[in-house]
């Protein structure tokens, strides 16, 4: 009996040794990880400095390295969409990425967005897009839509719809994007607007929009629903400073998005 409690405890010990949260490793940059469908998980991140997006394997051995285009005193903004056979069907590495341009003077930000190929061929062009996101329509086929600007001349944005050859896949091993999540606002800094894209979970209907200041307290509360995809919001009568805002529907709450009022 002794004995039998003796290696309880050892093998329970062991267990808890060895059931701990452990560092792996960090990087310079925001990264994210992606399923790829014919090499599997890959962890990417977005170089500003240098216009790169780096994709890494799992244990953090650099994988591929893909320069994106930038213009001269234009800013990488964003990647989306890291993937095999979603943008073409020839098993190659394709990417969204999103870049900008502050004009100082006028005050005015002008994004455009571009579908590139490893090997650099750019395979979309979209001047204007600040925004992109992807949908799985099942046997309506893969959507992405893009949400393109004139900041100079209007608030509102247009939407374009284009049709994907390929399967949307998500990192998390299921198909389809989250279906709760918040994505970045536009524009980002804001000056008299922005626009919040989000999505709710799929058995609510209506949700809560709070935004607070950096000590937590609440500035404005805005109902949501499902029959749109992004709140329009005036911050004219914001303070200039940063400001955090989440989602609550039901019983989820959404992670936080950081947006910056100038």
């Amino acid at each position: 009996m002794r004995k039998f409690i003796l290696l309880t405890l050892f093998l329970v010990f062991f267990g808890l040794t060895n059931a701990q949260i452990t560092f792996e490793t960090e990087y310079g940059h925001s990264g994210a990880y992606t399923r790829l469908a014919i090499s599997g998980y890959k962890f990417f991140l977005m170089d500003v400095g240098l216009s790169q997006c780096r994709i890494y394997n799992t244990d953090h051995s650099l994988w591929k390295t893909i320069d994106l285009p930038v213009p001269k005193y234009n800013y990488l903004y964003d990647i989306k969409f890291v993937s095999e056979n979603l943008f073409t069907m020839d098993n190659k590495v394709c990417l969204a990425y999103i870049y900008y341009f502050y004009d100082e003077v006028t005050m005015v930000y002008t994004y455009s967005a571009k579908v590139l190929k490893e090997d650099g061929t750019v395979l979309l062009d979209i001047p204007g897009a600040n925004y992109l996101t992807a949908i799985d329509l099942g046997e309506n086929g893969t959507k992405m839509l893009a949400y393109v600007y004139d900041y100079a001349l209007s608030y509102y944005p247009k939407t374009r719809i284009y049709n994907l050859p390929g399967d949307l896949l998500s990192a998390s091993g299921e198909d389809g994007i989250s279906s709760f999540s918040l994505k970045n606002p536009f524009p980002n800094p804001a000056g008299e607007f922005t626009n919040v894209p989000y999505e709710l979970p799929m058995d609510q209907f209506e949700g809560i929009l709070t935004m607070t200041d950096l000590n937590g307290r609440v500035v404005d509360t805005f109902r949501i629903d499902n029959n749109f995809s992004s709140l329009h919001l005036s911050t004219a009568s914001y303070n200039k400073g940063t400001y955090l805002y989440y989602i609550t529907a039901g019983n989820y709450k959404s992670g936080t998005k950081k947006l910056v009022v100038q």
